[in-house]
């Protein structure tokens, strides 16, 4: 006798699909459910149906076996319960089964349906809350599409929410090679406003004082913003504060100097102009100076800020894209309730992050960028996100 396993998200899910592949010869021997954890982190906790069946060749093969009686048979097989769900009294359950028979073969492929546009509907609408641009959502949908209709059955609504943050976090791309090993010139590029000097600042500390003493890197700040009222004033108070020296550069010979003075330093970080479109005098002096670092040793990271509109954003990498960034920085996190929007241009971009920031202490609001962090910043979804990273670390 030839036995057959066939796993499906439910019983009844697994039945029909045996039904489809191998008609009315199929019998049921028993069942068993399998706990199944998937996703990211592996958070998705679910249970799967595993029935193991014979096929009885030759009760179909008999002289005058009627078809249709074998059906009705495999139907009411078909509705048999999990063994440790049956109760005493089955009078009631018996009589909703037999009511319920001529219908369990168009039943599911309706409610699939609808159920299929509901999911995508409840995608979009998370992805829209958290302000991903279109490109992004329509991306994440027709990937959610194929897999809906490829696969044996549909998910759950908690299960499709995990598989909607599993692409999110696919999108989440980290310069981890910066965090570990920032290079020597570190040059901070971006709009006028965006917090560039703070985030300098705590840049500084994160590498130059919170480390213990022997991880340390020695680091010194260099200032090419001269142009704006107060801005050197606002950085060395930073340093003195820091006990990190700082310097300021008001040309490309006194840039080329200093870089050359403190080439003993680990980390040189360079807080820029900030430049405007309509600044032309400007871009053309930051251009200037940023051809004195040697290229060997340098790298320019984009700040922007997570309050910003995605096309604000697209219009800084377009002004700032001829210098070659690495990677983005993005401030100000604190002051908006979404972050769809610096995924979807990181993504759509291919430009990892680097750092987030959340506020004006220096050097607390600052983080790594992670997978993690960004989670923690999504709205609308069902689960606590912070609750099952906290989970995961301690076990």
């Amino acid at each position: 006798m030839k036995y057959i396993t066939i796993v499906a998200r439910n019983y009844d899910e697994a039945v029909r699909k045996g039904r489809a592949q191998y008609g009315d010869e199929l019998r049921i021997h028993s069942r068993r459910d399998i706990p199944v954890r998937g996703g990211f982190l592996w958070l998705g906790k679910r249970t799967k149906t595993e029935i193991t069946c014979y096929l009885a060749e030759g009760k179909a093969k008999e002289a005058g076996a009627d078809r249709e009686l074998l059906l009705h048979e495999f139907e009411q097989e078909a509705k048999t319960p999990a063994p440790d769900s049956l109760q005493a009294d089955t009078t009631e359950s018996a009589s909703v089964a037999s009511a319920a028979d001529s219908k369990v073969a168009a039943a599911p492929q309706e409610q699939g349906s609808s159920s299929f546009d509901t999911l995508l509907e409840h995608g979009r609408g998370l992805l829209a809350r958290n302000d991903f641009s279109e490109a992004f959502i329509d991306s994440v949908l027709e990937a959610e599409r194929t897999e809906l209709e490829t696969g044996d059955s549909l998910p759950t609504l908690g299960e499709f929410e995990l598989q909607i943050v599993d692409r999110i976090v696919a999108a989440v791309d980290v310069d981890h090679s910066s965090q570990l090993h920032p290079p020597k010139i570190f040059i901070l590029l971006g709009p006028t406003g965006i917090g560039k000097t703070t985030t300098i600042a705590k840049i500084a500390a994160l590498y130059g004082t919170l480390p213990p003493v022997e991880f340390r890197r020695k680091v010194a700040i260099i200032t090419l913003d001269t142009f704006r009222i107060g801005a050197i004033e606002q950085m060395s108070s930073f340093g003195e504060a820091l006990g990190i020296p700082v310097f300021s550069a008001q040309g490309e010979d006194e840039f080329y100097r200093l870089l050359d003075e403190l080439s003993d330093y680990d980390l040189l970080l360079v807080d820029t102009i900030g430049k405007s479109p309509r600044d032309k005098e400007l871009a053309v002096k930051m251009k200037t100076l940023l051809s004195v670092p040697p290229k060997e040793h340098s790298k320019c990271y984009l700040a922007v800020s997570a309050s910003m509109k995605s096309a604000d954003i697209e219009k800084a990498l377009e002004q700032f894209g001829p210098f070659g960034i690495q990677s983005l920085i993005v401030t100000k996190v604190d002051e908006t309730q979404t972050i769809g929007n610096i995924v979807s241009v990181s993504a759509e971009h291919r430009l990892p992050m680097l750092f987030l920031t959340d506020g004006q202490k220096v050097p607390r609001d600052i983080h790594k960028a992670s997978s993690a962090y960004i989670l923690n910043l999504l709205q609308g979804f069902g689960m606590d996100f912070g609750a099952l990273w906290e989970n995961q670390i301690s076990r």
